[in-house]
């Protein structure tokens, strides 16, 4: 007997290729479709539905059609509302699952096919609560992933007599899965490796979250982990013969010839000009804008400090190679410079915790062997993070890559005068960085206040209220 199963993950809203992805699934008849988690929220397109209109997002109806099975619930669900995320489970034609989140989901899924019991488990990294924004997870318990999955893989292999047990984790890996290198804090975000080698009984193991293409058989056990960004799905033709399984784990990239969905509307509001800038606020590549003040930086802060009031800005900048506003300035380019619908925060720092916050994000970065700013591969072991870097506004500072790290910043002052470590300030921060996740605890303060909009919205209405754009680089940062 043989049967396909079909594993999606890290869709993220984008509809317009998941439509040409859908139209493989659909040909390929899966016995099973799954998806991992983190669904809907981070395209341009959720951006549209869930805060500009406030309508269903159509890729339910889509999935709907297409017939899944089950989804296990990903960290990026919880960027919605609790009402939010109940308006999406009662849209969707499956259930969603999530053992290691009792109370709120089923733990796991059972189908039959063709005889055999098929059991689908669900977790999602437990850290999921660390990124809270909004207070989705506040009355919800997020047990361990790795004891819950443990504890429901023996309780379906001992209880509920299924013949195959699948593993959905959205989550990755935190050591290589060939070399056993550590490429994670372990018992971390990520636990998939440890996943795989010390819970027995698992036979389809599915993970995601990192965002990487995996298919292959480990210890005995098919591993896949599909992509991310609707590029790509996981497919596993599965044989049995006298009661024995055996697996054939595959990648299948989205075919870009087939016909992709259309939204006129959308297109129509994320091309709309609402601006127009007299310089250049653009960047052609990924260090410039994050080892010098820039004009593009500056607006950002400008923005920033005009809608909260506050002393001081940070930005963290989306891990782009090239950026910025053109000559003529759409809503579009708003969302690929802001992509995150986060909220702008005031919270009170003191000048050592942002002296600190400016080391760390610091020491992403080192000199190569030929003295040219680049990324470290020492302080942030096992890998460098270069995502969890911010830029400062309001202040002068220098970052001296040829000191150690946690002595690179060589000078740190506000209006001309250098910061001692017990001034307060008020620093304008986004709601991510405001959790404290990626060991910037010195953020995780109670707000002072906030603005009224999403951070892409006030970008967008400081465009429009400010055209042309005309930039003066007020502070100076330097990186060397």
């Amino acid at each position: 007997m043989k049967f396909t199963i079909i594993a999606t993950s890290d869709i993220h809203g984008h509809t317009e290729r998941f439509s040409q992805l859908a139209q493989m699934i659909s040909a390929r008849q899966p016995a099973l479709l799954i998806d991992n988690g983190d669904f809907l929220h981070g395209s341009h397109l959720s951006y549209y539905y869930d805060y500009i209109v406030q309508k269903q997002h159509p890729q339910i109806e889509l999935a709907n059609t297409l017939g899944y099975d089950v989804a296990v619930f990903g960290n990026h669900e919880f960027n919605y509302s609790p009402e939010k995320i109940q308006a999406i489970r009662n849209a969707s034609n499956f259930p969603w699952i999530a053992a290691n989140i009792p109370g709120f989901a089923e733990p796991y899924f059972i189908k039959e096919i063709n005889g055999l019991r098929i059991a689908v488990i669900g977790v999602v990294t437990h850290f999921t609560k660390n990124w809270d924004e909004c207070g989705s997870t506040k009355y919800l318990d997020f047990e361990n992933a790795f004891e819950s999955a443990k504890n429901t893989v023996k309780y379906v292999r001992d209880v509920e007599q299924v013949q195959l047990v699948i593993l959905s984790y959205h989550g990755g890996f935190e050591r290589d899965l060939h070399s056993g290198h550590l490429i994670d804090q372990e018992q971390g975000e990520n636990e998939g490796y440890r996943m795989l080698h010390e819970i027995g009984g698992i036979d389809l193991f599915i993970t995601g979250h990192q965002h990487l293409e995996i298919a292959t058989v480990h210890n005995g056990v098919a591993v896949v982990q599909p992509g991310a960004n609707a590029h790509c799905f996981a497919q596993i033709d599965v044989t049995v013969e006298h009661g024995t399984f055996s697996f054939e784990p595959s990648i299948v990239h989205v075919d870009p010839t087939s016909k992709m969905q259309s939204f006129p509307e959308f297109d129509a509001w994320k091309k709309q000009q609402i601006g127009t800038a007299n310089q250049a606020l653009t960047y052609e590549d990924f260090f410039t804008p994050r080892t010098k003040m820039t004009a593009y930086t500056q607006l950002l802060h400008d923005m920033q400090l005009h809608y909260t009031g506050a002393q001081i800005s940070v930005i963290e900048l989306p891990y782009h190679t090239q950026g910025g506003f053109p000559e003529k300035v759409t809503r579009e380019h708003v969302l690929h410079n802001l992509p995150r619908s986060n909220r702008l925060l005031v919270i009170k720092m003191n000048g050592a915790e942002i002296r600190r916050a400016i080391e760390q994000s610091a020491a992403v970065f080192a000199l190569n062997d030929k003295g040219e700013i680049d990324f470290s591969m020492t302080v942030h072991y096992p890998e460098p993070q270069p995502y969890i870097y911010d830029l400062w506004g309001g202040i002068d500072y220098v970052i001296d890559l040829r000191q150690q790290t946690g002595q690179r910043v060589t000078k740190l002052t506000f209006e001309g005068k250098p910061i001692q470590d017990n001034e307060i300030f008020e620093v304008a921060v986004n709601s991510y960085r405001a959790t404290g996740a990626h060991q910037m605890q010195m953020f995780k303060k109670p707000p002072v206040r906030e603005a009224a909009k999403f951070i892409p919205d006030l970008m967008m209405e400081y465009i429009e209220q400010n055209r042309p754009l005309t930039v003066q680089v007020k502070n100076d940062f330097q990186m060397k």
